[in-house]
């Protein structure tokens, strides 16, 4: 993304306007960061009623698996940049050890994925991590098993007991993105305008 202008942003924001498509093919968007700066409450999580539900985390994933899972989680939504990137430099970020990949699976099939990455941890007291990549799989919508997945992450990364937790999204993402961060204790912080063009 190029052309950015930036800005803060109030808390009370739920809902962003449609991105504009441009006349070259790009999309004017606005992206939103938001983060949570101390663990939620302790709340049980229990799982949705889908059949044979379990969350693994992927152990030295294979590119062309995780090409799969942003494909099928991203596609609708844009999510271009990693189809961008080399199989060696993809390789390198998945398989770094400070980089979690967590996928929910119903019925053996994979649902979607929550990305934590920690790479940060090393140069920054705040041990911030990132959610880096967060969805379903559109087949899997409506199931309850998306904010189960994201309270899942959160509580993955606080166990590294993190102060600041961190997720953008923007106008391209699912309309339900930005009220379930708000809803799970996330507050946006920042916004920025940008082009953004979603040609690989």
């Amino acid at each position: 993304m190029a052309e950015a202008r930036e800005g803060r942003v109030e808390q009370a924001i739920f809902r962003l306007p449609p991105a504009k498509l441009l006349d070259d093919g790009r999309y004017n968007v606005t992206v939103v960061y938001l983060d949570m700066t101390r663990a939620p409450p302790e709340a049980p999580n229990p799982p949705p009623l889908v059949p044979k539900l379990a969350l693994l985390r992927l152990d030295k994933p294979t590119v062309g698996f995780y090409r799969y899972l942003y494909e099928a989680v991203g596609s609708r939504w844009y999510w271009v940049d990693r189809h961008r990137m080399s199989d060696v430099a993809l390789g390198h970020i998945i398989n770094d050890p400070l980089v979690e990949i967590w996928v929910p699976y119903v019925g053996g099939v994979p649902a979607g994925y929550i990305e934590l990455d920690r790479r940060a941890e090393e140069s920054d007291d705040t041990k911030p991590i990132n959610i880096a990549y967060f969805g379903l799989a559109p087949e899997f919508f409506g199931r309850g098993i998306g904010p189960w997945l994201l309270r899942a992450g959160i509580r993955q990364a606080f166990s590294y007991e993190t102060k600041r937790l961190t997720v953008n999204t923007c106008n391209l993402d699912h309309p339900a993105a930005l009220p379930l961060y708000q809803k799970l204790g996330f507050r946006p912080y920042q916004t920025r305008e940008a082009l953004f063009d979603p040609r690989r």
